[in-house]
């Protein structure tokens, strides 16, 4: 089971349940060789927290010792590991030496019998540019043994994602694999893209699968652990990667960065503060044998990835992980140049990434206009607002003045836009903006404008009712129970409602948060991130919130929250 916490991009913070153990995403997935241990599977857990790993079926089957000790003691113990294992097939192994002497079925049973938590069927990883027709007859096996092996899987399965480099073959393969109730979703045969550097081919691929994959599903980017690109592959809705890098690099004198990998020789100092780069010096290293030194570079390589995880989910968090990515892309400018394909796949993106997020868009260069989700905002100004005033836009064009300090045009630039449109005129035009053309007016009838210690607007006023609230962050309105109600009335059905299942629709009213599962009903229209109204099955009015899951997300899911509802306007704001 999968569910999401937060978003931004199509990245999003997951939480994923497997066998009754709990992986965060986006995270790691250390690649364990179980006849070569370089750091143990424990003790990753202990330095790192690793909550799951993945080793190779094919090379415990192989081997006879290893084949008796985990059919004797299953992985798990074999390893000394209690986190998720997930276990490939022998399909690397494949692609390089053609026949491995085992059959799909007997790695399946082997996989089931070792009590994996996760198993692989034995697909044909197709190399890149190879001919339409190969590609095509090897994903006809492929897709021919996922479906036996869902068969004969006792647990969760991979369905892993093929087709080469020919982009109808990949969306052949995630539509077909889809609709045979996969549980992970491993995008397959893009190393080899990833060692030419050829960043932008693999863009391609993800987005080209993500297109058919059911969004409740985790996805996995088959050999992509290099801290440099992971931010990015995050951005486009990769939830786990796996890594052998970390130890493959080490036996090379290979240290890895956020920014690229480096020779230990050609090393002075090292740029990091984790313990191994602490205590020694590249001299230390180079002077120890060659086992210390690759175990400590193999710590080291393992220390900046997880630390890399953790910058990139507190910036989905906070709502900045496309300047983040924006800042990690210039690091190689085979990046960049992939990064630049997110244009030729906005109108896909725009469906999911949050129309509001929790932090201010900063400028970072030209690449910054091209997120997907301001041409929407763009769009949705210009159709909706009469301007009173327009104001030119460095990065949007003319915009309505009222909007210079609502997000996305509030993005920090080297100046600040100066605007005089009067308060009242402001507040209907942002309220316009948010909810449709008309929507000001009728929240703002017969209401009164308080101000903030700063004497800036802060709520519209009946009386003492707060009919809405204008938060600090985003400058966009939060509804107070009157302004609801108003909102209610004035939009017809199905415009800004979530319909809630009627069994729970009283704690909906009681500001419990809406699950997924319990939606009947949404405004295709909306985005995430959005204020919304929350109905039940006959339009009575219930309450309000926040949207986290995009409308075509929620029927995806059985599990997580949809809408967060709100529990008093007074308390959000002062939390802005």
């Amino acid at each position: 089971m999968f569910e999401i916490k937060a978003k931004d991009g199509l990245g999003r913070i997951g939480r994923w349940q497997v066998g009754g153990k709990t992986v965060e995403t986006p995270t790691i997935m250390p690649v364990i060789n179980p006849g070569k241990l370089i750091i143990t599977p424990r003790e990753m857990r202990e330095r790192f927290g690793t909550d799951v790993i993945i080793t190779n079926s094919y090379i415990i089957y192989s081997s006879s010792r290893l084949q008796e000790r985990a059919r004797r003691k299953g992985v798990h113990a074999m390893l000394d590991y209690e986190g998720v294992i997930v276990t490939d097939s022998g399909s690397f192994q494949l692609m390089q030496y053609k026949d491995i002497g085992v059959t799909n079925e007997e790695i399946i049973r082997f996989q089931n019998e070792i009590g994996v938590d996760v198993a692989t069927s034995l697909d044909i990883p197709t190399l890149p540019d190879e001919p339409y027709e190969k590609a095509e007859r090897d994903l006809e096996t492929t897709l021919a043994r996922a479906r036996e092996a869902r068969a004969l899987r006792d647990g969760p399965l991979n369905g892993t994602v093929q087709g080469s480099t020919h982009l109808d073959l990949r969306r052949r393969s995630a539509h077909e694999l889809v609709g045979m109730g996969c549980d992970v979703h491993p995008i397959g045969a893009v190393v080899p893209l990833f060692l030419d550097y050829r960043f932008g081919d693999v863009v391609d691929i993800v987005l080209t699968a993500k297109q058919e994959l059911s969004p409740a599903v985790p996805v996995h980017l088959f050999g992509a652990g290099h801290p440099m690109a992971l931010s990015l592959f995050v951005l486009l809705g990769c939830d786990l990667f796996d890594s052998a890098a970390y130890v493959l690099y080490a036996k090379d004198n290979r240290y890895l960065t956020v920014s690229g990998t480096k020779k230990l020789e050609e090393m002075l100092h090292f740029p990091c503060m984790c313990p191994v780069c602490r205590e020694h010096t590249p001299h230390d290293l180079l002077a120890m044998d060659d086992d210390v030194r690759t175990r400590l570079l193999a710590l080291h390589n393992l220390h900046v990835t997880y630390e890399e995880f953790k910058r990139i989910k507190q910036a989905i968090h906070e709502g900045t992980l496309w300047d983040f990515v924006e800042m990690r892309v210039r690091g190689h400018p085979k990046l960049y140049f992939a990064y630049r394909k997110v244009k030729e796949h906005a109108d896909f993106m725009a469906r999911f990434d949050p129309l509001v997020k929790r932090s201010t868009a900063f400028y970072t260069g030209e690449e910054t206009a091209w997120r997907p989700i301001f041409k929407t905002a763009l769009s949705r100004a210009r159709e909706r607002v009469t301007p009173y005033q327009t104001v030119a836009h460095p990065i949007f064009g003319d915009i309505p003045a009222s909007l210079i300090h609502t997000y996305p045009f509030n993005m920090e630039m080297d100046r600040e836009l100066e605007a005089d449109v009067p308060e009242r005129t402001m507040v209907e035009e942002i309220a316009d903006y948010q909810f449709g053309h008309g929507a000001g007016a009728r929240l703002c009838t017969g209401a009164t404008l308080s101000h903030s210690r700063s004497d800036r607007v802060r709520s519209i006023m009946s009386g003492d009712e707060v009919i809405a609230t204008i938060r600090a962050r985003d400058g966009l309105l939060i509804l107070g129970k009157e302004g609801q109600s108003r909102l209610h009335d004035f939009l017809a059905p199905p415009h800004y409602r979530v319909v809630v299942d009627n069994e729970v629709a009283s704690y909906a009213e009681a500001h419990s948060d809406v699950f997924a599962k319990f939606v009947r009903g949404v405004d295709s229209r909306l985005h995430s991130g959005e204020e919304v109204l929350l109905v039940d099955e006959g339009d009575r009015l219930l309450g309000s919130g926040t949207l986290l899951l995009a409308p075509n997300e929620i029927p995806h899911f059985k599990r997580g929250v949809a809408v967060r509802t709100r529990r008093g306007v007074e308390v959000e704001d002062d939390q802005s």
